[in-house]
């Protein structure tokens, strides 16, 4: 048994001294994935928007950018860093990030939309066109009375009394549901909206969090 020990003993070193071997077939194999960060499109985002509509006013609207999946040909690969493009739109451009987990101030156009482009490190261009324009007039003031007008994928949250009213636009029957402006306990509501399929590809999502002032 010895003599068998003996004679292992030098091929083993042979192994260790040689150049090819290895742990694994990947040469990056136990890179840290905070190395990395991705500078081309993902295969869908979800846009998280938030919107302050005050009473006849422009509204401040933010945008926040999370990937949801990533291109095939990216699968496999680490990054730890996040994302990040550059936005443009028709007041400004800047570089944003998923990595700092930041919301972004943006500007709706004249007609209530939010239309900007997206480009990644090889000057591939994806363009939106985000319609905010139902949600931001959405509502009429009849005397002590405000309809509003919940589209499909959305809800309306009115604080009143003797209670809290949640409608949802997919389950209601009409087109428009009236709250009285008397029991409301607030100069706005709150509108929601999850709507998928969005974006150039179809691919995105895009979940909106908006207090609509319908008074001063």
């Amino acid at each position: 048994m010895r003599k068998i020990l003996l004679l292992l003993i030098p091929f083993l070193f042979s192994l260790l001294s040689c150049e090819g071997f290895s742990t694994g077939g990947n040469p990056s194999e136990g890179l840290p994935c905070n190395e990395k960060v991705m500078k081309v499109h993902a295969g869908s985002l979800a846009f998280e928007m938030t919107a302050n509509c005050p009473y006849k006013k422009e509204c401040n609207v933010k945008l926040h950018f999370r990937v949801t999946s990533l291109q095939d040909s990216l699968e496999g690969m680490c990054f730890g860093n996040g994302s990040e493009w550059r936005f443009v739109s028709f007041d400004t451009s800047m570089i944003v990030t998923t990595k700092l987990n930041s919301s972004y101030p943006v500007k709706l156009s004249q007609d209530d939309h939010l239309r900007f482009s997206l480009i990644d490190t090889n000057n591939v261009e994806k363009k939106y066109d985000i319609d905010l324009s139902g949600i931001i007039n959405s509502y009429t003031v009849r005397g002590d009375s405000v309809d509003v007008n919940v589209m499909k994928g959305c809800r309306i949250t009115v604080i009143s009394t003797p209670r809290n009213i949640e409608i949802y636009g997919n389950v209601y029957p009409e087109s428009f549901f009236t709250f009285s402006a008397k029991e409301s306990l607030r100069s706005w509501f709150g509108y929601d909206c999850s709507w998928f399929e969005q974006g150039p590809s179809g691919m995105d999502d895009l979940n909106i969090h908006a207090e609509i002032y319908w008074k001063k």
